[in-house]
């Protein structure tokens, strides 16, 4: 085992000491299920869902949303929606997973991304995006440019697909010096954001 694999094991212990499921995330609709603990990592999908105890479920991120979802059942899923995501239905197609694994109720919370006030956006893709959910995005940066507000198009995916979001952090990666950020830094590092059922 490299030394770098050996500190990335040792990082994920000290947040939670089970199995994980990291996706190779492609920016797509891809959902996978997570069948066994630790299943299906590096798996070329942007979403993972699972109804199994013991199995830990990771995206990363540094300005795309990590969307965190559990519900009563004991049924989880995690995604990662930036804006091409959203376009293509991630969140939906997750909620979708986590209902025939027997999700009744299901419950998100947005982790920190990209906000408008720094996420100058082309008007063709954000049109794009508009119509997939079917409601104005559009904010304004910092410098008075056309943004997408990427917060508001998470929100109005999961209340298309029958999820309520009961959480948003209101931090934006690109403004946190804590937080890494592909715009603000062009960093290759990223942030996990993890849910489990232990």
């Amino acid at each position: 085992m490299s030394g770098d694999t050996e500190t990335t094991f040792r990082r994920r212990r000290r947040v939670v000491d089970l199995p994980w499921t990291v996706l190779d995330q492609v920016h797509g609709s891809r959902v996978v299920t997570v069948e066994e603990p630790g299943a299906m990592a590096g798996e070329p999908a942007d979403a993972a869902v699972t109804a199994l105890s013991g199995a830990a479920l990771a995206v990363l991120s540094a300005d795309c949303a990590p969307v965190a979802m559990s519900s009563p059942e004991g049924v989880i899923g995690i995604a990662h929606a930036g804006w091409r995501g959203l376009r293509a239905g991630v969140l939906e197609a997750t909620v979708q997973s986590m209902r025939r694994l027997g999700a009744t109720r299901i419950y998100a919370v947005l982790g920190p991304c990209i906000h408008p006030c720094c996420y100058a956006f082309a008007r063709q893709d954000l049109a794009e995006v508009e119509a997939r959910l079917g409601c104005s995005l559009q904010g304004l940066d910092s410098r008075g440019n056309l943004s997408l507000d990427l917060p508001a198009g998470v929100g109005a995916a999961l209340r298309a697909a029958g999820a309520s979001l009961v959480g948003t952090s209101r931090e934006c990666t690109a403004h946190s010096s804590g937080l890494w950020s592909w715009r603000a830094q062009s960093t290759q590092r990223r942030q996990a954001t993890v849910i489990w059922r232990s």
